[in-house]
């Protein structure tokens, strides 16, 4: 269950988009910009991430995109599942076959107490808590 690098890229995006004014969409230039992704990337995820709901995208010279809900709603969970599927939650990282409780492979419970604690954490986890580190840490750097 190690996500990908598009869903890495995907949360600090959408975390970017969570520090701007909720009623003014962010252009994917800045986006790209601001988090590091790079811009044609960012027009594939902001594709994936419109499919499953989590963002709205208007098209013209003030175009961008907005959150489709409040960031604190959208939990880091969401966002991995919309950019890697939902299987990506069961992956073993050891082995290439899915393993789950159904079906355990032998590193199984070793594996299930951490990939339980990084679940919760996806889970509990919100693109405002992201967007506020990521503020924090921007403070620190300029400080």
């Amino acid at each position: 269950m190690l996500y990908s690098k598009t869903a890495k890229y995907a949360v600090l995006a959408l975390a970017e988009v969570a520090l701007c004014p909720p009623e003014r969409p962010v252009s994917t230039k800045q986006i790209a910009a601001s988090a590091s992704v790079p811009y044609p990337l960012l027009a594939k995820i902001v594709g994936q991430l419109r499919r499953a709901g989590l963002v709205n995208a208007e098209r013209g010279k003030h175009g961008g995109i907005l959150l489709a809900r409040p960031a604190k709603e959208i939990t880091i969970q969401d966002v991995v599942i919309a950019m890697d599927g939902p299987d990506v939650l069961n992956d073993c990282p050891l082995f290439l076959t899915p393993c789950n409780c159904e079906k355990e492979c032998s590193l199984h419970p070793l594996w299930r107490p951490a990939r339980d604690a990084v679940v919760r954490f996806f889970e509990n986890s919100t693109l405002q808590d992201v967007a506020n580190a990521r503020q924090g840490m921007q403070k620190v750097s300029v400080g």
